[in-house]
């Protein structure tokens, strides 16, 4: 039968004694996050494609709407992390201010950037995103008065963006490009309410 530990990063589906389990958690969870630099472009992209439930990075890269979020990275106001683990990404999150008429689907203002989260399937619900979006918070409180996000009504996200003191931005229901309901939500950075 061999070490179960060894069958790779996926627990088997049989029930794991305690070391097994610990050895696999340990595995899972041992990844850094790190700055985005300019470099990271196709990383975005992939993770925006993820982010956009969609399955192809060609249509995400060329549908306006979604490739704003990621185009031209580096811009004045851009911020992200990525998550590695052995030197592979596996989520991201990152801001993006909106000036002018350049806007996302979760714009309120010029001053609040937009985020945009993705994690990679296999790792989601093991505590990546909220590090990510800890790790956000943190840098973007010196920077901004809030951050704000749009999200599909039916995302099991929602509970986390909860978690982390974001709130529904009442009247924001919206019909989204896939023929849902979208809202936004934002996180106040600033000690006054922003609503």
């Amino acid at each position: 039968r061999g070490d179960p530990r060894r069958a790779g990063d996926t627990p088997p589906t049989k029930s794991l004694s305690f070391e097994d389990y610990q050895y696999f958690m340990f595995n899972i969870m041992n990844y850094t996050i790190r700055p985005v630099e300019i470099q990271d472009e196709p990383i975005l992209w992939k993770m925006l494609m993820l982010a956009a439930h969609e399955t192809s990075l060609e249509y995400v890269q060329t549908q306006p709407s979604l490739a704003r979020y990621v185009q031209d990275w580096g811009r004045f106001g851009d911020l992200g992390f990525v998550a590695c683990r052995d030197e592979v990404s596996i989520g991201s999150a990152w801001l993006r201010l909106w000036l002018g008429s350049d806007r996302g689907f979760g714009y309120l203002d010029d001053t609040i950037p937009e985020l945009a989260i993705a994690v990679l399937p296999e790792y989601r619900n093991q505590g990546v995103g909220t590090k990510l979006l800890s790790q956000i918070i943190a840098t973007a409180s010196g920077l901004f008065p809030a951050i704000c996000l749009s999200v599909r009504d039916d995302n099991p996200a929602i509970n986390l963006y909860q978690r982390v003191g974001f709130l529904e931005v009442e009247g924001s229901e919206a019909m989204n490009r896939v023929s849902g309901v979208s809202f936004n939500m934002l996180k106040n950075l600033r000690d006054k309410d922003l609503c």
